[in-house]
Order: structure tokens, then C-alpha cells, then sequence
């Protein structure tokens, strides 16, 4: 359970890293439609990170 936790984290903090690249001028990221929120109920488990490089639903 603990590694699956870690993957929740780990995925919702590459979503707001590449998130932040987009908001930011001169980076290249991709813009997934994440927010504070969304960050935070996918590291705690409580909502499933879209697949790679999707947007969050609305």
C-alpha cells in the first residue's frame, strides 16, 4: 500500500511540475488543466491522475 501512496504522489507532483512549466514563460510544458487542488486529492489517493499528458476532466 505504502509504494502505491508513493506512485499517487509521485505522479500528482510531475502533473504540478509540468503544470508550472506551462504557467511559466520560456519553459516548455504542457498545459493540464492542474490545480492546487487536483494536486493535492491525487497525492492523497482520493482522485486518479488522468493518463500521461491529459488534462484533468472538469
Amino acid at each position: 500500500m505504502a509504494d502505491e501512496k508513493n506512485g499517487d504522489l509521485g505522479d500528482a507532483l510531475s502533473r504540478d511540475w509540468e503544470q508550472t512549466k506551462s504557467d511559466l514563460p520560456g519553459l516548455d510544458g504542457k498545459d493540464l488543466d492542474q490545480d492546487v487542488d487536483d494536486t493535492v486529492k491525487q497525492a492523497a489517493g482520493k482522485e486518479s491522475a488522468p493518463p500521461e499528458g491529459e488534462p484533468n476532466s472538469d
